[in-house]
C-alpha cells in the first residue's frame, strides 16, 4: 500500500490543477476572450454557469459510481473530460461551441473535484481519511494563488486559446497519471465498512440519516450561495463601502491565507474534534465575518475577512469528513453526489443573484441578508451535531 501522505498529496495536486484550470480560469482569461472574440463578457461567464448545471445533472450518478467502484475510475475519467472541454474551448469558433466545451467540463466536475476526491479517500481509508482530506484541501487552497499568475503569464505570451490547450495537456500529462498509477484501487463495495449511517431500512438510509442528508444539503446550499456571492462581488461591495479599487483588491488578499491557515490548524488539531463541531465553527466564522463587514470601520475590515476566510477553509474540510461520520465511508460518496445537484445549481445562479441583490438593495443590506442566510447554516450545523449523536447510537446498538 502506498503511503497515505503520498496518495493525499497526489490527489491534492490533482485538485489544484482541476480548480486552477476550470473554476478559476475565467478570472484571468474572461476579459481577453471577450476582447479577442467580441463575445459579451456576461455570456463568457455564462459558460461556466452552464457547466455547473451540467455537473448538477450527473452529480448523483457520479456519487453512486464512486460508491460502487471507488474514486480511481471517476477521477481518471475527469482528467480526460477536463482536457476535452478545454480543447473545445480553445478551438471554439463561436459561442455555441464555447458553451459545449463548458458542458463537457461540467460533466467532469462531480467526477474530478473535491467531492470525488473525498469520496475516493473515504473508500480507501474509512473514518481515518480525515487527515488525508485536510491535506487535499491544503493543496487545493493554492489553486488561485498558483494559477492566476500562471494564466496571466500564459495569456500574455501565447494568448487565451493556447493557454486552454496547455491546460488540457496538463490534465493528460500530470493529473491522469496521478489518478491511474498513484491512487490505489478501492476495495469492492460489498467489503466496505459502514459508519454512523450504515444502519438502513428497506428504503436505504435510516430516517435519521435521511434527515441529515436534507439538513446538510440546505446548509451547503446556503454557504455556497454566500461564498459565491462574496467571492464574485467582494470588490464591488468594498468599493460601495467607500474603498478605492486598489484598497478593495488588497483587502481581498486576506481571504486566501486565512483559508490555508485554518486548514493547516485543522490538520494539526482537528483529529480531536468531531467534524460536526468543525462545521459549526466554520459556518459560525463565516457568519461573523460577513456580519462584521457592514459594522466595522474599513480600517478593521481585515478582521472580518480573516474570519470569513478561515470559515471558508474549514467548510471544505468539514464537507469532506462529516459525511464519512454521518453516513459511513461506503454511503458517503452517494450522499455527496445527491447533495451535489442542488449545491451546484445554487453555485450556477449565485453570481446573478448577488448582482441583483446589490443593484436593488445596495452593499450594506446585501451583507446583512447574507449574514442572516449564513446564520441559518449555523442552526443547521447544530442540528447535524445532534443527529450525529443519534446516528452513532444507532450504530452502537444495531
Amino acid at each position: 500500500m502506498r503511503p497515505r501522505w503520498l496518495v493525499a498529496s497526489g490527489l491534492g495536486l490533482g485538485q489544484m490543477l482541476a480548480f486552477g484550470t476550470t473554476l478559476y480560469l475565467l478570472t484571468v482569461l474572461g476579459q481577453p476572450m471577450s476582447e479577442d472574440t467580441g463575445w459579451p463578457l456576461p455570456w463568457i461567464f455564462g459558460g461556466m454557469s452552464a457547466g455547473s448545471l451540467a455537473g448538477a445533472a450527473v452529480a448523483p450518478r457520479a456519487g453512486r459510481w464512486i460508491r460502487s467502484h471507488g474514486g480511481k475510475p471517476a477521477l481518471s475519467l475527469s482528467s480526460i473530460l477536463f482536457a476535452a472541454g478545454l480543447l473545445t474551448i480553445a478551438a471554439a469558433p463561436h459561442l455555441a461551441v464555447y458553451f459545449a466545451g463548458w458542458v463537457v467540463i461540467g460533466f467532469a466536475m462531480p467526477l474530478g473535484l473535491y467531492d470525488a476526491a473525498f469520496g475516493a479517500l473515504g473508500r480507501l481509508y474509512g473514518l481515518e481519511a480525515r487527515k488525508a482530506i485536510t491535506m487535499v484541501t491544503l493543496w487545493g487552497g493554492f489553486a488561485s494563488t498558483s494559477f492566476w499568475p500562471l494564466s496571466g503569464l500564459l495569456v500574455t505570451e501565447v494568448g487565451w486559446r493556447w493557454t486552454c490547450a496547455i491546460y488540457a495537456a496538463v490534465h493528460l500529462a500530470i493529473a491522469l497519471p496521478i489518478y491511474r498509477w498513484l491512487l490505489p484501487d478501492a476495495e469492492p463495495a460489498a467489503g466496505a465498512g459502514g459508519g454512523a449511517g450504515a444502519k438502513a431500512d428497506a428504503h436505504g438510509l435510516s430516517r435519521a440519516a435521511r434527515t441529515a442528508v436534507v439538513v446538510l444539503a440546505f446548509l451547503l446550499m446556503f454557504e455556497v450561495l454566500v461564498a459565491n456571492i462574496i467571492s464574485v462581488h467582494l470588490v464591488t461591495i468594498l468599493r460601495e463601502r467607500g474603498l478605492t479599487l486598489a484598497a478593495a483588491v488588497a483587502l481581498g488578499v486576506f481571504i486566501g491565507p486565512s483559508q490555508v491557515s485554518a486548514r493547516f490548524g485543522e490538520s494539526l488539531f482537528g483529529a480531536r474534534i468531531h467534524p460536526s463541531v468543525t462545521m459549526i465553527v466554520a459556518v459560525g466564522a463565516i457568519t461573523a465575518g460577513v456580519g462584521l463587514l457592514p459594522v466595522l470601520p474599513t480600517s478593521a475590515a481585515p478582521l472580518a475577512l480573516i474570519a470569513y476566510g478561515a470559515g471558508i477553509g474549514l467548510v471544505s474540510v468539514a464537507r469532506g469528513s462529516l459525511p464519512l461520520y454521518l453516513f459511513g465511508p461506503l454511503e458517503a460518496p452517494a450522499v455527496s453526489g445527491r447533495i451535489g445537484r442542488p449545491v451546484q445549481i445554487t453555485a450556477a445562479f449565485a453570481p446573478s443573484i448577488g448582482a441583483l441583490m446589490l443593484s436593488q438593495l445596495g452593499a450594506t443590506t446585501t451583507l446583512w441578508l447574507l449574514a442572516a442566510l449564513s446564520a441559518v447554516s449555523v442552526a443547521a450545523a447544530v442540528v447535524l451535531r445532534r443527529l450525529a449523536g443519534r446516528l452513532e447510537a444507532e450504530t452502537r446498538f444495531s
